[in-house]
């Protein structure tokens, strides 16, 4: 049998995967080609002059172009399949998770959030007091302060006697 090239035609390295599904192509085509002789020849198998015509044809540029072609779709509905595949587990695991989180969430007690809105504004309401008695006894001496916070009056001792 003569060798045909076709492999080294459509595959350019050992890891070029495009190629050798190009060629997988090409079997294909060639493995139908025998089946249909067959069934036609009283299931003889082709000799090497029945099989020229379609290694002639099968090694013609466009034909090349075919298998690359071929191969290409091939692979991007692998991809896409996959992509889905993945895309769905991957929907689905999230989903999960969001559920198994709201189902951990626990909601707050509303006298809580009513109890923790007034203290903040009670001490924010004292803080403000303190603030404004702060700079107010900054502005004036300590003596005029006691003198207006008690309602007296400080009377200076003399030491010096």
């Amino acid at each position: 049998m003569a060798y045909n090239y076709i492999y080294d035609q459509l595959v350019e390295t050992e890891d070029d995967i495009h190629g050798i599904i190009a060629y997988s192509v090409y079997k294909r085509q060639k493995i139908q080609f025998i089946r249909d002789f067959k069934s036609s020849h009283n299931n003889n198998d082709p000799t090497e002059e029945d099989l020229r015509p379609f290694n002639n044809i099968s090694t013609s540029t466009a034909q090349l172009e075919f298998y690359r072609s071929e191969a290409t779709v091939l692979t991007q509905n692998f991809l896409e399949n996959v992509l889905i595949a993945d895309l769905e587990e991957r929907e689905a695991l999230f989903s999960a998770k969001v559920h198994t989180e709201l189902a951990n969430v626990q909601p707050r007690k509303w006298y809580l959030d009513i109890l923790i809105g007034a203290s903040g504004s009670l001490l924010f309401v004292m803080l403000t007091g303190v603030l404004y008695f702060a700079v107010w006894s900054l502005s004036t001496s300590p003596k005029m302060v006691i003198e207006q916070m008690f309602d007296v009056t400080i009377i200076p001792t003399d030491t010096s006697k």
